[in-house]
């Protein structure tokens, strides 16, 4: 018979590191964690964090209960409670060894050792970067777990720091830590360690995405509940035991995927419907055969029937990717958006969710897990994975739009091509200047999956602003013909007209419009009959657009006074004032006024001719 466990959530739909934890009075595991406690709590007396509470007590402690829980290892934990005794107590890894004699003092001593904070200068330059190499060449999986807790107890408590260091730190945790624990495939961590930073990194975009996917009808209980219970009824009729529970993930998580949607033209970034992994369901079956996962996906399938998106199929059993393994495939509902189904046995998902923490504590091989740590000129920590290219790096180092910034690369004060692979402890340097790279698909030869993705975007994002371009060409003389100069003044003084058009062209934003008619997915006899069918014509907007560009020389102050000037002899009414000034001191003036008389446009016509020859403007139009 089988057994169907589930799990429903409440009104709190999305899980906490504190949930998953509850973390309580540390009770130690044995006689020499307990030595450790003690020795600790004496070291680091009198020492106080910024919260006024105990050092030791309140953060060594606090990271130590997170490693022992998640391992229990002896070793792992006596390193966690003293990881910061050698550096803020002047300690020597001797006095270590000299408490716990033998083989676990070794040990100890050379986790402490590694998972040494890397110190900097005021300016911002490593004072002992070969130490730096040297400490950030350690590939112990201890290192990375303490570093991961260590970490994720500083984003729980950044309240308390000074506002102007939180925003880099929170950029850290996520650009280099939250890598960290997608390398090691710790996918809860991953999203509570970025979650708790993205308020800090970027609170303008954290409140605008939070608004958004709090309010998603995905995330109510009785729509997450209720399909729980039927995939549960598809896994009885497929006889199979297991468990269905429920992931949300997390809000940076989710932003990602958004704006990666976004470039490819798939959505807009004003909602989350399109973004399948919000809500995943993930289906463990009991059994170790990956047949039964198989079975069990004829069976969603079957479920889903006219609800299932037939390009939304994975197979990551067949081929993993960085130990994840699973089936997935998408479901979209309507009024609710796409939800994700993922089918795995009880051992793909502990390592889908947990990674290395998982096969550590299943005696399973960690061999796949070997993040490599690199350094930036100012001893900044970067994580990649092994046999990662100077690509990969300048990708982990750079963020999302690095691709189109870099002249050059040095590793440890040399030259390297782009292809070449590092090792850890290298110091990578990028250099800008005005002769950059051109991305282009050579490069995804030599990247990994992470980086490759990357590339397709910048690629993308290259194609479609040159079909922006063309379109921009392509688009002008139409909307010229309405009395239009610029789309965007139809944006700022006709919205609505505006969102109609953009809602009967199935395009988010102007931007889109541009590409589209640019390479081709829009004709311009649909162009001009979605213009006509919301009004956007001449007779019914009833404006005069007169535009003016000036080289840098001719920009003077005045210029945009003296344009008003005329406008206001002729008895002309002014609607929108757009005037920008470029680095190179040239400039663009815009102005739509209502319309114009045939003798007021002669009359304007003949003092921009004047203006012209007098400023060597470059062009000038009136609609």
């Amino acid at each position: 018979m089988s057994m169907i466990k589930t799990n429903p959530v409440g009104k709190q739909v999305r899980s906490t590191f504190e949930d998953y934890f509850h973390l309580g009075k540390f009770v130690a595991r044995s006689k020499n964690v307990q030595r450790a406690y003690d020795w600790g709590k004496e070291v680091h007396k009198g020492q106080m964090r910024l919260s006024g509470e105990s050092y030791f007590e309140n953060h060594c402690v606090w990271v130590a209960n997170v490693v022992d829980q998640l391992v229990q290892n002896e070793a792992w934990t006596i390193a966690a409670l003293l990881h910061d005794a050698i550096e803020d107590q002047d300690k020597t890894l001797d006095d270590l060894k000299v408490l716990f004699p033998g083989q676990l003092g070794e040990q100890v001593a050379h986790i402490v050792n590694g998972t040494t904070k890397l110190i900097t200068s005021r300016d911002g330059r490593s004072k002992e970067i070969e130490t730096l190499r040297k400490i950030a060449s350690f590939q112990d999986p201890a290192i990375f777990i303490i570093k991961l807790a260590d970490r994720m107890h500083n984003m729980l408590t950044l309240n308390y720091m000074p506002k102007h260091k939180q925003m880099p730190k929170a950029e850290e945790a996520i650009r280099a830590y939250g890598r960290l624990a997608g390398i090691l495939n710790c996918y809860r961590w991953r999203c509570w360690l970025e979650d708790l930073a993205f308020p800090y990194y970027q609170p303008e975009t954290f409140a605008n995405v939070k608004k958004l996917l709090d309010a998603d009808p995905r995330l109510t209980p009785d729509f997450i509940n209720t399909l729980v219970e039927k995939f549960a009824d598809v896994m009885k009729r497929e006889g199979l035991s297991g468990e269905v529970t429920v992931e949300i993930n997390g809000y940076w998580r989710s932003w990602l995927k958004l704006k990666e949607l976004a470039r490819a033209r798939r959505t807009s970034l004003d909602h989350f419907g399109n973004v399948e992994d919000i809500v995943s369901f993930r289906l463990t079956i009991d059994t170790d055969d990956d047949r039964d996962c198989y079975k069990l996906l004829a069976g969603v399938n079957s479920f889903l029937g006219s609800f299932l998106v037939h390009t939304g199929f994975d197979d990551y059993i067949a081929v993993g990717q960085n130990g994840y393994q699973a089936l997935q495939v998408t479901g979209w509902f309507e009024n609710y958006g796409a939800v994700e189904v993922a089918i795995a046995t009880r051992d793909m998902e502990g390592e889908n969710m947990w990674g290395i923490v998982y096969n550590l504590t299943h005696n399973r091989p960690i061999d796949h897990y070997q993040p490599i740590t690199i350094l930036t000129p100012t001893g900044g920590l970067r994580f990649v994975e092994e046999g990662a290219t100077v690509l990969d790096a300048v990708a982990s180092i750079q963020g999302d739009y690095f691709l189109d910034k870099v002249t050059t690369v040095e590793v440890n004060g040399s030259l390297v091509k782009l292809s070449d692979h590092i090792h850890p402890g290298d110091v990578i340097e990028v250099i800008t200047r005005d002769q950059r790279l051109k991305p282009n698909k050579d490069w995804l030869s030599f990247s990994s999956p992470t980086t490759a993705s990357l590339i397709r975007n910048v690629l993308i994002n290259q194609e479609l602003k040159r079909e922006a371009e063309i379109g921009r060409k392509i688009i002008h003389p139409i909307i010229f013909e309405h009395g239009i100069v610029d789309l965007e003044d139809v944006q700022a003084l006709e919205p609505e007209k505006m969102d109609r058009f953009l809602g009967l062209l199935a395009s988010p934003n102007l931007e889109d419009i541009f590409a589209a008619v640019g390479g081709g997915a829009i004709s311009t006899s649909d162009f001009k009959e979605k213009l006509g069918q919301v009004g956007i014509t001449e007779s019914e907007l009833g404006w005069t657009t007169i535009h003016l560009i000036g080289p840098g020389h001719s920009n003077r102050p005045g210029v945009l006074a003296q344009l008003a000037g005329m406008i206001w002899k002729i008895g002309g009414n002014i609607l929108r004032i757009v005037n920008n000034t470029y680095p190179n001191s040239s400039y663009d003036i815009r102005i739509v006024t209502l319309k114009l008389s045939t003798e007021q446009k002669e009359s304007i016509g003949k003092s921009l001719k004047a203006m012209k020859d007098q400023s060597d403007l470059e062009i000038t139009e009136v609609t």
